[in-house]
Formats: structure tokens, C-alpha cells, sequence
């Protein structure tokens, strides 16, 4: 696989694994911690720097849990993972960080079943 899609699937999988972290409407300081400590062990190839792309993406998540909009970027972001093992890597990260309070709530829930949905 190319460079690109390799890019394009590690952006894809934050995305995601991002989502989780604010579908519930809380986004706990150690939720914050640990994807800027996963972002920055990743490699990265595109030109935006990762803080930006964090933030950019943070604002996205955002947008799509207060507008309505889980759905499509869920589907969005998983036509986007062609390897077998980013889709379980995607479902087990939702699944950890929705449960990582304790507690799934029902918006997560229902993220989860979009997720896995979507990636067939």
C-alpha cells in the first residue's frame, strides 16, 4: 500500500477514535492526554502539522455531534479504512474509549452501531 493511503487511513482512524472522545458531550482531561500522546507516536506525511490537524479535527467531531452529523462522518471516515486490521483497530478503539469512564451512554452506543455498520 501507498504512503497515501497509509496517511489517509491513520487520519481516518483518529478521526474516528476522536469522535468517541466527544460523542458523549464530555471530554475528560485524560481522553485529551491520551490522543495527543497516540497522534504523536503515529508517523505522519501530511503537511499539516499535527496540533493543527488535532485541533481542525477537534472542531469537526464537534460539529457533527451537536448538528446531527455522526452518521456521515462515520461513513465518511470508514470508507476511508481499507485494511482489515485499521476497521478492528477503529471498532475496538470506539469501544475502548466509549467505556473508558465507566459508562457507555447512549449516544456512544449508538456510534458504535454506526461504526460497525459502516464497516461492514
Amino acid at each position: 500500500m501507498g504512503q497515501c493511503e497509509d496517511q489517509m487511513q491513520r487520519q481516518a482512524l483518529f478521526d474516528l477514535a476522536l469522535l468517541f472522545v466527544v460523542v458523549d458531550g464530555v471530554v475528560d482531561e485524560s481522553e485529551v492526554t491520551f490522543m495527543k500522546n497516540w497522534l504523536d507516536s503515529i508517523p505522519w506525511s501530511n503537511p499539516t502539522s499535527k496540533e493543527d490537524y488535532y485541533q481542525t479535527t477537534l472542531s469537526k467531531c464537534r460539529h457533527a455531534t451537536e448538528n446531527d452529523g455522526v452518521e456521515d462522518f462515520i461513513n465518511h471516515r470508514a470508507n476511508q479504512l481499507i485494511d482489515k486490521e485499521m476497521k478492528e483497530q477503529a471498532l475496538k478503539l470506539a469501544n475502548d474509549i466509549s467505556s473508558a469512564d465507566g459508562e457507555v451512554d447512549d449516544a456512544e452506543r449508538k456510534a458504535i452501531e454506526l461504526l460497525t455498520t459502516a464497516l461492514g
